[in-house]
């Protein structure tokens, strides 16, 4: 019977996935047939950087997807006891949305009010086509709502948690408090953005990586802490 519940809630949160990234000008308010906010870049998904669950680079620009909170590139969750990658796994399915974008991908400043947390690049809304790429990572349990920024994703996170998928089907530290260094019990403490000695860093997804690592350059274990450094991400080349 409880397998039978869990197939009904995964079928119900998949029903509310497709109304949810069918038209994202709810939230985003960039519908296809409506002219792009003030500031919007557009870039072909294939060019779009990945640098972690929800950090891009687009047209040279860094941003943050604006609403979500992904687990950090080397972070860890448990699911039936055993260990997985759930960061690497946040960051791969965005990279997949990215890079098989039918619709050139557009990206626009996020809303900021006094309850946004102050952040040290921009935050952005993104949207392929009618898809709102903040909505799908929360349907698709990628990443969690910021709470301080919108209630819009919460409901769909919700959804997500009943029906236990992704993150939400087993143990997971919050991703900001795993940035302020707590972690599960028995999970590796695995640092995944490397310095490269010229006031840059990489992420783990950047071919440069294991390169670094081969020189003992510093690792780091999120974007911020490297931000916080006064580090910048590589400039992609020309």
């Amino acid at each position: 019977m409880i397998r039978i519940s869990r197939l009904i809630a995964t079928a119900a949160i998949l029903t509310l996935g497709i109304a949810g990234i069918v038209s994202y000008g709810t939230h985003a308010g960039a519908a296809a047939n409506r002219p792009d906010p003030e500031g919007t870049m557009v870039s072909n998904g294939r060019d779009v950087k990945i640098i972690d669950g929800d950090t891009i680079q687009i047209n040279g620009q860094i941003l943050d997807i604006a609403g979500i909170d992904a687990p950090e590139l080397g972070q860890q969750c448990q699911h039936n006891g055993s260990f997985w990658d759930c960061g690497m796994s946040s960051a791969m399915q965005l990279r997949k949305y990215f890079a098989m974008a039918p619709f050139p991908v557009r990206c626009w400043p996020g809303h900021e009010d006094e309850n946004t947390p102050t952040r040290d690049i921009p935050i952005a809304e993104c949207g392929i086509g009618d898809r709102d790429i903040g909505a799908a990572m929360v349907i698709d349990g990628e990443a969690l709502p910021v709470p301080e920024y919108s209630h819009h994703y919460d409901q769909l996170s919700a959804e997500a948690a009943n029906a236990e998928i992704g993150i939400h089907g087993g143990k997971i530290v919050p991703p900001a408090d795993w940035r302020n260094g707590t972690r599960l019990k028995g999970e590796e403490n695995r640092c995944l953005y490397i310095e490269d000695g010229n006031g840059h860093y990489l992420s783990a997804l950047d071919p440069a990586f294991e390169k670094l690592v081969e020189t003992n350059h510093p690792k780091l274990c999120s974007d911020e802490e490297a931000r916080a450094k006064g580090l910048s991400y590589l400039p992609l080349a020309p």
